[in-house]
């Protein structure tokens, strides 16, 4: 399998922090994946792709493991997933 790792640093509140696992956890309930939430750890997987994200107090990482007939997508979605990261990592939503 190919890895996308995910690793940010944050200044979010706990509240905010909470709010983006939650938001996190609803765009892949969309999307159909599974979900595993055991505080900060949100886990998931699907249909070529399975992962895991922890936002801490102060950093957010993770990997995301695609599947063969993914692999071919992973610049794109790395990309995808870094921008959008960052967007809510900064407060901006």
């Amino acid at each position: 399998m190919s890895r996308i790792e995910i690793s940010r640093e944050h200044q979010l509140s706990d509240q905010d922090r909470q709010e983006a696992l939650d938001d996190l956890a609803t765009y892949l309930a969309s999307i159909g994946a599974k979900l595993s939430r055991d505080g900060d750890r949100l886990a998931f997987s699907g249909r070529g792709y399975e992962g895991y994200v922890v936002v801490t107090s102060s950093t957010a990482h993770g990997t995301v493991k695609l599947g063969l007939l993914a692999r071919p997508f992973r610049g794109q979605l790395e990309k995808a997933i870094h921008e959008h990261l960052e967007a809510r990592l900064s407060g901006a939503r």
